[in-house]
């Protein structure tokens, strides 16, 4: 009886060993002072140059409410530059979570008026990334931004908000 219970135990301390535990991001998200930016245009030109740079890069249109200031775009993926996914430890050493190729990456843009003539503009980017521990159900987990893609976005749309003009109306031959 006794080998029985010997290679039980060593079974399940090495299904212990493979299996390790999972630590989530400890990075702090970037401040509301990374997300936004303020356009020196009116709030017309401030969405249509957000809705350019969502087709630029193109993301989904998932929502948006042009009374409320707010469109949600899906990105199609990130990588370990853009967000910290926290990290998987077992016997074998440290590993990062790698978003891979099943992550999505979305976007949350908030816009306002600020004046007749300018507009803040806001971004917020949430990611999600696969996660398959060994021995337990495949699950995801929720990433931690750095703010780059964020930063990259904004600068996007000032870009493009600079450009932005209003159609110019002429009045039709007779």
């Amino acid at each position: 009886m006794k080998p029985v219970a010997v290679r039980i135990a060593a079974i399940l301390g090495a299904a212990a060993a493979i299996s390790g535990c999972f630590y989530p991001s400890l990075a702090r998200p970037p401040s509301a002072a990374q997300e936004q930016v303020r356009v020196e245009v009116p709030y017309d030109l401030a969405w249509d140059a957000v809705n350019s740079v969502i087709r630029q890069n193109n993301y989904s249109v998932r929502a948006q409410d042009p009374n409320h200031g707010i469109i949600e775009a899906q990105g199609t993926s990130f990588t370990l530059q853009d967000a910290d996914c926290g990290e998987f430890r077992s016997l074998g050493g440290r590993f990062t979570v790698d978003p891979g190729a099943a992550s999505s990456a979305e976007y949350n843009f908030r816009l306002k008026a600020d004046g007749p003539e300018a507009s803040i503009v806001e971004v917020e980017a949430t990611f999600v990334a696969p996660l398959a521990v060994p021995l337990r159900r495949p699950s995801s987990t929720e990433c931690v931004s750095r703010g780059t893609n964020e930063a990259r976005l904004l600068g996007e749309v000032v870009e493009q908000a600079s450009q932005e003009r209003r159609p110019i109306y002429t009045k039709p031959a007779r």
